[in-house]
């Protein structure tokens, strides 16, 4: 089998409500030459009978005991053999032209190593569905990433060849695990958005990881890692206010969150 241009990777923990959705909307992208990955993280619902369901030759389906979310994301890496890697979300949708506008961004633009994209956004912890984009150039990525995440982890894409640096998702990283791996990443290489949305993503409070991990926890480490961000790319010290107002922001109502992420570059359109 040629090598494909682009291995899609999804890890599954009983997920049976919305993998299938998952896996077709990667099978029906505009780029053919792909190599789907599913990495079954221990699933004991539906989920393995549903993948099992599938007769493509693109999708390889990995099947191992519970591992937990960071060393099945970094497990899956080890096995990708495309060109670039693109993560996608159990419970989200990929957009069909996703991996082809990604793989073309990244094959134009050789000094950048990772790609996102912006997100409909259905979030039924919120109850509020929207358009997200976030900050497309590499010097607007670093300047949000001292505030907040500054792309959906569901829409990115980066190059096989970070694996070659010893640069992969930590296994023993609890929460944050792309945040943790992003800032490695953009220590070395340039990083980027598209300006549109490539992914539907859903938040919603059943998922095993948003069930499991208290909000407050998050947070603190959401903290920790934009310091680590403001001090790794440099960025003016008053930055270090806005880690500091994590603590703060988790117990504002939603009508008063809305304008602070438009304050931090988020940009944001919906009902």
């Amino acid at each position: 089998m040629p090598r494909p241009d682009v291995t899609a990777i999804i890890t599954v923990y009983n997920e049976q409500q919305w993998i299938r959705c998952a896996v077709e909307s990667l099978l029906q992208q505009s780029l053919e030459e792909i190599e789907v990955l599913v990495l079954d993280d221990g699933s004991d619902d539906d989920t393995p009978a549903i993948l099992d369901s599938f007769d493509d030759d693109r999708l390889k389906v990995i099947r191992c005991g519970r591992m937990g979310r960071a060393a099945a994301l970094a497990h899956a890496v080890e096995l990708a053999t495309g060109r670039y890697i693109a993560n996608l979300d159990a419970d989200d949708v990929a957009y069909s032209d996703r991996l082809e506008c990604q793989a073309a961004f990244l094959d134009a633009h050789p000094d950048h190593a990772w790609v996102g994209g912006g997100e409909d956004r259905v979030d039924s912890q919120r109850d509020e569905h929207y358009l997200r984009l976030y900050p497309e150039t590499d010097a607007e990525i670093r300047r949000m990433s001292a505030k907040c995440i500054p792309y959906c982890h569901s829409a990115i894409t980066f190059r096989r060849s970070v694996l070659d640096e010893g640069l992969n998702y930590n296994p023993q990283q609890p929460y944050l695990i792309d945040f943790e791996f992003f800032l490695r990443v953009a220590a070395k290489h340039k990083v980027a958005n598209l300006p549109h949305a490539v992914v539907m993503r859903r938040a919603h409070g059943k998922s095993f990881f948003q069930s499991r991990f208290k909000v407050s926890d998050q947070n603190r480490e959401l903290s920790r890692l934009c310091r680590v961000a403001r001090r790794e790319f440099q960025l003016p010290l008053w930055m270090e206010a806005y880690p500091i107002a994590r603590t703060v922001y988790p117990m504002l109502p939603t009508f008063v969150k809305t304008p602070i992420r438009r304050v931090l570059g988020l940009k944001e359109n919906g009902s």
